[in-house]
């Protein structure tokens, strides 16, 4: 097989004829042309290696985004569980009832006698 480059530098004219007429530099020709196809390679190696460890990069950083957002949804779950349980201990501790008996247990308070009912100054 004749790389291309040596082919166009030599046009019509046989590279090997009967007399064995070969170009000095085909050799070298071979040579240049094998080197830039290596290099070729190599950069279509490098490009695909690098493309497919951005994939591979990308991937990691949904499944990582995917478990905190799991783990967020759980803390949300439970905070807003909390913040019911917080909100129903607040209407107990604010009902009428509850306040009187606490009232009286700890502080000895008393509702007031008729006689001791009166306007306030």
């Amino acid at each position: 097989m004749i790389p291309a480059s040596v082919a166009r530098k030599f046009g019509d004219r046989p590279l090997t004829s009967s007399a064995g007429w070969r170009p000095p530099n085909l050799r070298s020709a071979v040579r240049a042309e094998m080197r830039a196809v290596k290099i070729w390679m190599s950069v279509l190696g490098l490009a695909t290696t690098l493309s497919l460890l951005g994939y591979v990069w990308v991937r990691i950083q949904v499944v990582e985004a995917g478990y905190r957002l799991s783990v967020t949804r759980q803390l949300v779950e439970r905070l807003e569980g909390e913040g019911r349980e917080l909100r129903v201990r607040a209407a107990a501790a604010d009902a009428p009832g509850r306040l009187q008996l606490l009232a009286s247990a700890r502080l000895g308070m008393r509702p007031p006698s008729r006689d001791e009912e009166g306007p306030l100054p």
